[in-house]
């Protein structure tokens, strides 16, 4: 197959050309003249169209009705299929705190899951600050704990990519050198810890932090705490939900000038009503009340996760950021596909990279999105898109 567009972002530049896709991945990226001589495959020309790279999202957890708190595979692949429509073409399936055996069955559902997008799970909690719960339930939270945590990566399968923990608890240097041997992001968040407790967690290994500014002490000029922390560090990488939520869009702007563009990766932490009317519904095990699209904890005003979905993600940030559509996209995929180790193989549009492509019109709203070579969502026969053998199914 052959894709041809005028504005195809590729790492360090937007081409006008063709993509070349073979058995899955990126066989080769260049003019459509020298593709031509390289392969009479079928040629979907996708005029003005961009094409980028898919979305990686290592921070939800749920939508389109559905949770990553569950044990039933199939829910998983719900939330899955929803944020695919939406150009997420890598989901890390985030759990909230719950006792260690209900998030033992989540990660026995996660890792029985064949969702094509899944790329694994982001623990967040339960090694985490009574202090800062969110919209958590502070009474599932434990103190570090290394036969526990034990228990939840060899629950995971392997499949455990990301835990977010509070740095400042006693024992949580231990669990960060530990996750870093089993090759696990150690992110900081729901945390109140101090500028020098957040820098001791990044001298053991930890290297993210999880929705900056959400669950942190605000900053102050003389108390910079975790935010101020993570800001000045050039190692953290900063989840950032782009909604005008969570985080106000000068808050964002700041973050951005301190952090650049890649040191920001974009998340949702979409809950199970991300996609849904407004009505009630539950993150983990609490009650969550979404009007206009907000969620929050059910008689009370704690933001619960959002309705947030990438797609949206990105237009935001170029609109309240400011950024370029490239930058955002970066903010999108490649940064979150280098923190996780995939750098190369997804989150680029290059040769010998995944085929895991969305295609964004001039309101950077998602028309197709293709998975290892397969479009899951989109059709070139109902848009605009030509095709001179069309085969893309829904």
């Amino acid at each position: 197959m052959r894709l041809r567009s005028r504005r195809i972002v590729c790492p360090g530049a937007t081409r006008d050309g063709e993509v070349v896709i073979r058995g899955g991945g990126i066989s080769w990226v260049g003019s459509a003249s020298s593709a031509a001589s390289l392969s009479d495959d079928e040629v979907i020309d996708l005029g003005d169209h961009w094409l980028v790279p898919g979305y990686i999202d290592p921070h939800v957890h749920g939508g389109g009705g559905a949770q990553c708190n569950t044990s039933d595979a199939q829910e998983i692949a719900t939330v899955a299929r929803f944020h695919a429509r939406h150009g997420t073409t890598g989901l890390v399936a985030t759990t909230v705190a719950a006792p260690i055996e209900e998030l033992e069955a989540a990660l026995d559902a996660i890792a029985r899951c064949k969702a094509p997008t899944l790329l694994g799970v982001h623990l967040e909690g339960p090694f985490l600050s009574r202090k800062r719960p969110g919209a958590m339930d502070p009474e599932v939270f434990i103190e570090p704990d290394v036969e526990r945590l034990g228990r939840l990566v060899q629950a995971g399968a392997g499949q455990v990519r990301v835990m977010t923990l509070a740095p400042e608890l006693p024992g949580s240097l231990e669990l960060i050198e530990l996750l870093v041997r089993e090759d696990i992001v150690a992110s900081i968040g729901h945390t109140d810890a101090t500028e020098v407790e957040v820098r001791a967690a990044v001298d053991a290994g930890a290297c993210a932090a999880t929705h900056v500014f959400n669950a942190m002490a605000p900053f102050h000029h003389r108390e910079p705490g975790a935010v101020g922390a993570v800001m000045d560090l050039p190692g953290v990488s900063c989840e950032l939900i782009c909604d005008g939520v969570h985080v106000d869009p000068v808050a964002m702007r700041l973050l951005a000038a301190a952090k650049g563009v890649s040191g920001i990766r974009l998340v949702t932490d979409a809950m199970s009503a991300a996609g849904m009317p407004d009505g009630e519904y539950r993150l983990g095990g609490r009650p969550v009340s979404v009007v206009d699209g907000r969620a929050v904890l059910a008689g009370g005003e704690s933001i619960a996760g959002s309705t947030l979905t990438m797609e949206e993600a990105v237009q935001n940030a170029v609109r309240l950021l400011g950024v370029t559509v490239e930058e955002a996209i970066v903010m999108a995929s490649a940064n979150s596909a280098r923190l996780l180790g995939m750098e190369g193989r997804k989150g680029e549009i290059s040769a010998g990279s995944d085929a895991d492509l969305v295609v964004l019109d001039d309101r950077l709203a998602v028309q197709a999105t293709m998975v290892a070579g397969e479009w899951v969502f989109g059709a070139p026969q109902e848009s605009c898109f030509t095709s001179t053998r069309p085969r893309i199914r829904r």
